[in-house]
């Protein structure tokens, strides 16, 4: 559309011929009314805002995973000592 309009005189265009131009550039969506400009940049940020909790929440997440594992990993070190030491102690006594 940019290029035929570069190619259109514009001064010697009518008021009809220039609406002309407008209502066709507004039917293709070269472009939209200023609310729904507005409006769509609003949901944006919405979504950028829900994005960056989701992104926070998930990096938390993996926070608390990464310790409940180190827990669990201390944990079955644990059990593994104390069952080798009740080996070693029923071994040792006859």
């Amino acid at each position: 559309m940019g290029d035929v309009l570069a190619q259109l005189p514009i001064g010697g265009l009518s008021a009809g011929a220039l609406v002309g131009i407008i209502v066709v550039a507004i039917l293709r969506g070269a472009l939209v009314p200023r609310q729904q400009l507005i409006d769509k940049q609003a949901e944006c940020d919405k979504l950028q805002a829900a994005n960056d909790k989701l992104l926070a929440a998930l990096l938390q997440n993996g926070v608390t995973t990464e310790k409940l594992l180190a827990g669990v990993e201390l944990m079955n070190h644990a059990v593994a000592d104390l069952q080798q030491m009740a080996r070693q102690s029923d071994g040792a006594e006859p």
